[in-house]
């Protein structure tokens, strides 16, 4: 069980005056069990149930008073420590309506108890049941695969994490650093996987995994569909998905497919509530808020870097590539580029004007604070940055990032209009740290 940055989030809920029950979403296989484990493993008053097993679902179907119930389930499992020291951990809670609908009692009739609730398919049931959450009830909490900061800490790499913590990172800390965050995005944020690299694992056994997640994956698809139709409609999507990750796609025959427009919308809609995969719309302006305009084609991002890695051929031990930019035509690199923005509850969005006889199109754009940023992901030259510098011509401010496979490093341009502005060239592996170098930026 990896230390994870989300067990710093519990321990500050725990604490918490009037704590709200937490909901935990996430993927299956992202370490959602694992990390409540790690949390509240050893509280006196730790309770875990599962509510895929019968026996531990019928307690919640008994209808008892709340407070009945507590005592119940404490007196079940010869639990004895205060309230106050105790946490009931209910996992795979979709499984049991009743459970769901115990939360808001929870809550207001037992406060000084700590309940997390956690499980792999929780939109896509709530949708085909209709069961909701107690509105304002809960605290929702979202659970990724590993950062690159988790993955350095399992391999105790606390050097490079020091120097993570430095703005700007010293140009001698970027080759090392790099070199590792290749190893990274190659091989994914997968728990599994990354076990599997700590036991240094051979290549063979190491493929088996990934072909079992993403097996894994497509068994779950008839929990997902409504009927058998759908069902297909669901599986090839999630098994093209990777093929065309980064890119913009069309609903109607996507993946050369015969699938109508409307079937496919409706499978992608269910894989992202699954959160196997992400669409990401456009937006066509440059002051905030930004409005996506869903009437428009979206991008398609996956689960995890080493899953897309895995699934377009790279193998386990090809993990020579400098930049990761000439990996899969760039695909790996806005993908890792997209999950770390992701996990650090940035909004994704990208930049796309259309005008007669000519188009602009900005990988994405992050809100900061008053400011809408415009971002690429790209290695290549300045005077190639055509849709960048519509952008900075259309906007109010000078700021613009890029990320790359080199240091960090701040260019003074000058549009085609005469504009000028400060593009920020940040290495991949800082996407997740963006916000604070902007602030570095602006401020300097």
């Amino acid at each position: 069980m990896f230390p994870r940055n989300i067990t710093g989030y519990m321990e500050e809920w725990f604490k918490g005056v009037r704590r709200k029950p937490m909901l935990l979403r996430g993927a299956r296989q992202t370490g959602k069990t694992s990390a409540v484990r790690l949390f509240a493993g050893k509280l006196p008053g730790y309770i875990e149930l599962n509510m895929e097993a019968p026996r531990e679902k019928s307690v919640f179907e008994q209808q008892l008073p709340v407070r009945d119930l507590v005592k119940s389930i404490r007196l079940s499992r010869g639990k004895t420590a205060s309230l106050e020291e105790s946490l009931l951990f209910i996992d795979e809670i979709q499984a049991c309506p009743s459970a769901i609908g115990y939360l808001r009692l929870l809550y207001e009739e037992v406060p000084e108890l700590a309940v997390i609730a956690s499980g792999s398919l929780l939109e896509v049931y709530l949708l085909k049941s209709g069961i909701e959450f107690p509105v304002g009830r809960v605290t929702h909490c979202y659970m990724h695969p590993l950062s690159f900061r988790e993955y350095l800490r399992v391999f105790q790499k606390e050097d490079m994490l020091d120097l993570l913590g430095t703005i700007p990172l010293p140009d001698y800390a970027f080759p090392a650093i790099y070199r590792e965050f290749v190893k990274f995005a190659l091989s994914g944020g997968m728990p599994e996987i990354v076990q599997a690299a700590v036991d240094r694992k051979e290549s063979g056994s190491v493929s088996n995994l990934y072909s079992s997640l993403l097996t894994s994956f497509l068994d779950d698809v008839p929990k997902y569909a409504s009927n058998r139709t759908m069902a297909e409609v669901i599986r090839h999507c999630l098994e093209v998905a990777p093929a065309e990750t980064g890119s913009r796609i069309k609903f109607a025959g996507f993946g050369n497919s015969s699938y109508r427009s409307r079937e496919v919308s409706e499978a992608m809609k269910t894989l992202q509530r699954a959160m196997l995969l992400s669409l990401t719309y456009p937006t066509g302006e440059v002051i905030p808020p930004p409005r996506p305009n869903l009437r428009k084609s979206p991008k398609l991002f996956y689960l995890d870097s080493g899953l897309l890695a895995y699934s377009l051929g790279a193998q386990w031990s090809e993990i020579g590539t400098e930049d990761l930019n000439s990996a899969f035509n760039g695909a790996l690199a806005e993908q890792c580029v997209a999950q770390a923005l992701m996990k650090s509850n940035v909004t994704l969005q990208f930049w796309a004007r259309d005008s007669r006889g000519s188009s602009a199109e900005v990988d994405f754009v992050v809100q900061h604070k008053e400011k809408m940023i415009p971002v690429e992901v790209k290695s290549g030259a300045t005077g190639r940055l055509r849709s960048l510098h519509r952008y900075i011509e259309d906007c109010p401010h000078q700021y613009a990032v890029r990320f790359c496979g080199g240091p960090v490093r701040v260019d003074l341009l000058c549009t085609p209009a005469g504009k000028e502005y400060k593009l920020m060239n940040l290495p991949h592996f800082l996407a997740g740290d963006l916000h604070y170098y902007l602030n570095w930026l602006i401020e300097n």
